[in-house]
């Protein structure tokens, strides 16, 4: 069987309980690290400060060759322009330490959580801790005369008992005849360390628990694997921290939420990050406003010189088909139609492109009616033929004037000037001029033609009957077209 935690008193002296207390992540200073009394001795595990203070003395680090960079680590340097692969590879081990992760042997990085109020900075296991649980120690000296301990007799559960962390699942081909330390402390104060996860299984025979006993327990290797002392073995000069860690597959989702942290890295990492490594996004925002400026004046000087293109356009086909008076296209109005119809089917071609420059929904049926009608073929007039000298009638939407047209009187009539008319009532006198256009009898005022210099100035230029108006002569005359006297013509 595989126990990999215990928690409770066994009765046998090989672990005690623990409480385990939770805390959120507290925004820690943004100020770099100034503490010259900082010692990376493995009583502590702020690896990144230690790999910022020797990035500062000029160490670089070999780059890292990881399978992938964890999302969480480019979100954070994406912030400041910054690739994970243009940091050197010292600083690259400090933002993955920082932000939660070590690396595999497979080069895979991993993820990790600090239990209860610890954080990535503070998850070595202080020798007290591991004595409490009953562990015994290798005392090692070290160059510099301070002593290096490490786990001499110490099962999976007394170490797992004081552990501070938890690492995801990861591969390791060799965990089974790994024999190093999974508890040390010392390290040279001028090292680069490592960040190397290591699995360390192996089998035990515990009588208490009636016989073999497989352990396995995730530690992080601060030096690397060809300086890495075998178990009950004194380093050859300076030990090194190597911290233990669960694994994350022995505990629930519920209790990972409750008892663990997902670092989101240190303050002062951050400001590390922006003040020495944070890249130009390339775009200088004071360009903008000149960037604007030029796009717009391009705009509209392309917008006036395919206005001035088009009415030149407009004008020669009206001229040259007989068709519409060119100030018809002067735009005078917000109704008025800027889209031409065919004036016969010969003309397709020639209209059909202008009529992609202009568009009116409005009033595209007025201008069928007008340019498209048979009734109305070859009875436009142009609008400056026209004389208006008197008003002689005027209604709620529309007035008649008496006008002189080659010499002749005529009457003329139109839509009221004094207000703007909507499209649907200059569509409906269009529709009334056609239809005085396909009447001819004797008895029926006739029909000259139609002229217009905007759709909102319309007119219909009829026959002008100077006797007057119908009420105006019924008003004279009645008396003689009374019904009596009609009786009386009829019977005598």
């Amino acid at each position: 069987m595989r126990l990999s935690v215990l928690i409770g008193s066994m009765g046998w002296g090989l672990a005690q309980s623990q409480t385990i207390t939770f805390r959120s992540l507290e925004a820690s200073s943004g100020s770099l690290p100034t503490n010259s009394s900082f010692v990376f001795d493995g009583t502590n595990s702020d690896i990144a400060q230690q790999l910022y203070n020797r990035h500062k003395a000029g160490d670089t680090g070999a780059a890292l060759d990881l399978t992938s960079v964890p999302a969480a680590v480019t979100k954070r340097l994406n912030r400041f322009n910054i690739r994970f692969n243009d940091l050197p590879g010292l600083v690259q081990r400090a933002v993955l330490w920082d932000s939660g992760f070590a690396i595999s042997p497979d080069n895979d990085p991993v993820q990790i959580w600090p239990m209860g109020d610890h954080s990535m900075a503070d998850i070595a296991i202080p020798k007290a801790d591991v004595a409490n649980v009953d562990c015994t120690f290798l005392n090692c000296s070290q160059p510099n005369d301070e002593t290096a301990y490490s786990t001499k007799f110490c099962t999976g559960y007394q170490i797992l008992n004081a552990s501070r962390c938890v690492v995801d699942v990861f591969e390791d081909a060799g965990a089974g005849s790994f024999l190093g330390t999974m508890w040390s402390t010392g390290g040279d104060p001028d090292m680069t360390p490592e960040l190397r996860l290591r699995d360390h299984t192996w089998t035990q025979d515990i009588k208490e628990f009636g016989g073999n006993v497989t352990f396995s327990v995730y530690a992080v290797h601060t030096v690397p694997s060809g300086e890495d002392p075998a178990w009950d073995v004194c380093p050859s000069g300076y030990g090194a921290l190597t911290v233990p860690c669960h694994r994350r597959d022995q505990f629930s989702d519920a209790f990972m939420a409750a008892n663990t942290t997902v670092p989101t890295g240190s303050a002062w990492v951050t400001t590390w990050l922006e003040d020495e490594f944070a890249q130009s996004s390339g775009f200088n925002k004071l360009l903008l406003l000149p960037i604007l400026l030029s796009v717009v004046a391009v705009l509209a000087l392309g917008w006036f010189f395919w206005r001035l293109r088009a009415k030149k356009l407009a004008e020669k086909l009206t001229y040259e088909y007989g068709g519409v008076s060119p100030h018809y296209w002067s735009g005078d109005t917000p109704d008025m139609v800027v889209r031409p119809m065919l004036v016969t089917s010969q003309l397709t071609s020639q209209f059909s492109t202008l009529s992609s420059h202009y568009e009116s929904v409005g009033s595209n049926q007025t201008l069928k009616i007008l340019l498209g009608s048979e009734h109305l073929q070859g009875r436009h007039i142009p609008f400056e033929s026209l004389v208006f000298e008197k008003a002689i009638s005027k209604g709620a939407s529309g007035e008649v004037w008496i006008c002189e047209y080659n010499g002749h009187k005529v009457a003329a009539k139109r839509l009221l000037q004094t207000k703007h008319q909507r499209a649907h009532n200059v569509q409906a006198f269009a529709e009334e001029i056609e239809l005085s256009a396909s009447l001819t009898h004797p008895n029926i005022v006739e029909f000259i033609g139609v002229a217009w210099n905007t759709l909102n100035n319309l007119v219909m230029v009829m026959e002008l009957l100077p006797m007057g108006s119908l009420q105006q002569y019924l008003r004279e005359n009645g008396v003689f077209l009374s019904w009596s006297n009609g009786k009386i013509a009829t019977f005598c």
